[in-house]
Parts: structure tokens; sequence; C-alpha cells
């Protein structure tokens, strides 16, 4: 425990941003904090950090704040006290960043708070998975989401450029947070906190944490329906991710690829078997042909793997434009075999394609159901004769782009 004293309080004598970063590291095997707990029991003194770094000199809050990392990596070792090590964290994090606060010049502390703001997500989740696993209430992650931001407010609101660097970084953990707890509603404000003139310029910050960003705000327009901005910010995700990071890659595709579908534009089979998502392999070509029975099976065979990605609902959503592929077909059909007629269909001739497609218990109001409902939604223009069961589409236009009809 003495050395580690040593470390923290010439980390904050000497400004040296690594070790300071050192000591307040959750995880690293080779940290100062690592090195400290091997010398402190598991059931330790929970002053006995405070106690070693005020025999060196150092003053509150640094005490506070190293004693509780150091308190926290401690209790981390067993599923029973995790709860407890996320409580030492969140403390340790809150004196960090009152210490951070208080120097004008503390630009050279933003490596720390970083790391410290990482942590602590990373130590809740674990801890409300222990606590879950207990039959108990998880409730760190929630309480993570407050300490983030104070550290949000900590990096912004201060005239120091250089203390300003962690704000898109700590804007992204905050996301993370708010997705897996589903409060999707707090993530407006920090988007509106991103626009402000006080933030930095956005292409300041490094490219994994502009993807990231562009990567979550997409996914919250999905959740919008707003396709065309999900689309923009998605494809600026998969534009700058880096190559070799595969996994990235595939996890932006995962959602990118759905609302481009929705928005007309189908993913070709070499991207598809690049990034292994053979799972959208039958939904494209169900779009392709206007196959309502190859969705259905596509949907149904992959309907936990698309559950789990959070797309079965937007995937769901591609039932019109098969429906809209499928009439445009008969439509095609109908223009070769009564050129004169061209833009009058019949209802009847629907169904049959239907039943073709597995829909044998569809009857011919049904069918009409669905063809108002193309109408109603914009996906064909025209009107319904009910009398002669006859759709009569528009001379003009018949069919908008899907782009157009999702535009916002």
């Amino acid at each position: 425990m003495d050395a580690y004293a040593r470390v923290a309080v010439d980390a904050t004598r000497t400004r040296d941003a690594r070790a300071l970063t050192s000591c307040v590291d959750a995880f690293a095997s080779d940290s100062a904090c690592a090195r400290a707990v091997d010398f402190v029991a598991r059931d330790a003194d929970a002053d006995a950090a405070p106690r070693a770094l005020r025999a060196r000199g150092a003053r509150t809050p640094w005490d506070d704040a190293c004693g509780g990392f150091v308190r926290a990596r401690a209790l981390m070792g067993e599923a029973r006290t995790m709860a407890e090590a996320y409580e030492a964290h969140a403390l340790g994090t809150k004196a960090l960043v009152k210490a951070f606060r208080g120097d004008d010049e503390g630009g050279w502390m933003t490596e720390a708070v970083t790391r410290a703001a990482d942590d602590a997500r990373r130590v809740a989740v674990m801890a409300d998975e222990a606590l879950r696993a207990r039959g108990e209430r998880p409730s760190k992650l929630a309480d993570c989401g407050s300490t983030l931001m104070l550290v949000y407010r900590a990096v912004s609101q201060t005239s120091n450029p250089e203390k300003k660097t962690p704000q898109l970084r700590v804007v992204n953990g905050l996301f993370k947070v708010y997705f897996r707890l589903n409060a999707l509603h707090l993530c407006k404000n920090l988007i509106n906190a991103v626009n402000l003139p006080t933030f930095l310029p956005f292409e300041s910050f490094p490219k994994a944490e502009r993807v990231t960003y562009n990567f979550y705000v997409g996914r919250l327009a999905v959740f919008e329906d707003s396709y065309e901005r999900a689309a923009t910010h998605l494809e600026y995700a998969f534009a700058h991710c880096h190559a070799k990071s595969a996994k990235n890659v595939r996890l932006i595709l995962q959602y990118l690829i759905p609302v481009k579908m929705i928005l007309g534009t189908l993913p070709s089979k070499e991207l598809l078997q690049k990034y292994d998502l053979r799972e959208f392999a039958d939904v494209t070509e169900a779009m392709r042909r206007g196959d309502a029975r190859l969705l259905n099976s596509a949907l149904g065979s992959n309907e936990s793997t698309f559950i789990k990605q959070g797309t079965y609902l937007l995937l769901e959503k591609l039932r019109m434009s098969v429906y809209r592929t499928l009439f445009k077909k008969i439509h095609a059909i109908q223009g070769e075999m009564d050129p004169a007629k061209a833009n009058q269909v019949a209802l009847a001739k629907f169904q049959t394609a239907l039943h073709w497609c597995g829909a044998d218990d569809v009857d011919l109001d049904e069918v009409e159901c669905i063809v108002a409902n193309l109408i109603f939604r914009k996906f064909i223009k025209g009107y319904i004769s009910h009398k002669n069961r006859v759709v009569v589409l528009s001379k003009m236009d018949p069919f908008p782009s899907l782009k157009s009809i999702f535009a916002e």
C-alpha cells in the first residue's frame, strides 16, 4: 500500500498523467492499483489507502479518490462484493472529478478521468449481474448514469479546451448506459449537447469515438422511424470504422442493412458473405422477388437472432415492401397481357399471387384490405373499385420509390 501511495502522490505532484491513470485503473493487471491490491486482504480496512496517502502528504480529495479505487479493486474479486465494489469505485470517481474541477490546469488529468468513467460503467454492469444472480434488483447501472453525468458536466463546464477532450467519450459511455437501461428518451439531451457551440468541433475527436457516436445516434433514429437520418449516421459509422474491426463493422451492418432495405437498397451477396451476415440472405431475396412466403420463413428461422440484435420489428416492416414488389410484378404482367388496361389490376390476380406465396387462406376481402393498406401508406398510388374488385393505378408514378415514401 505504501508503494501505491508513493506512486499516487508523485503522480499528483509531478502531474504525471500515465501514473495517475495507473492508480485509478480498475482492470489492468499491471496497474499501480492492481499492485496495491496484492498487499490488501479482501476485507481490507477501507481507510487503509487514504491513511497511506495522507502519511505521504496527500490531501482530500486525492486520498478519497485513490482510496476508493483501491477499495473497489480489492472487492471486485468475488460476486458477493461486486455491489460494494461499485459503490467504492463511484466514490473514487466523484472524488477524482472534484480534484479535476478544482485544478484550472487539470488537462493532464483527462486520461485518468476518462479511464475512471469507462471503468465505472463496466463495474456497474458486473455489479448488476451479480445482484440479478442473487435475485436482487439491479440498480448500479442506473446510478452509474448519474455518475457519468457528473463527469460530463466536469469536462464540459470549463474554459480549458484540453479539459474538454473527453467530452465525446463520456457521451458515448452515457449512450451505452441508456441503451442498456432502455432509457432512450435521455439520449436526446446528449445529442443536443453535442450540437452546442460550447462542444468541441466534432471532427477534432478521435475517429473511433466519432464512429461510436454515429452508431448510437443511428440506432436511436431507427427507433424513432427516422430511416433517412438513421442511414446517414450508420453510413458514417460504416465508412469510418477501421477495416480490421470486423466485429464492429458487422454490428453496424446489422442495423444499416435493414434500414437500407426499408429505403429500397438491397445488400449484395458479397457483403453478406464477407461479414458473415447470412441471416439477411433470404430476407434480401424475399424483397427482390416479392415473396411473402420466403420472408415469413426467413423471419421465423432467424427470429431469435433478430430479436437479440434488436432488428426483428424493423424487419417486420419490410412486409409491405414485399407486397408492393409482388403487386408491381403483377402490374407488369397485366401490362404485357392487356396494354389497354395496364393500370387496372384485378384483386383476384393478386390473390392468386399470394396463394402462390403460401397464403392459401387469404380471401378476396383480405386481399382488398392489404391493397388498401398499400394505398393508404403510399406504397402504391391509385384507388380500389370495390364493386368491380379492381385496383385502378395512377398513370403517373404508380409505384413511388421506397426512399420517397419514408422521406422525413
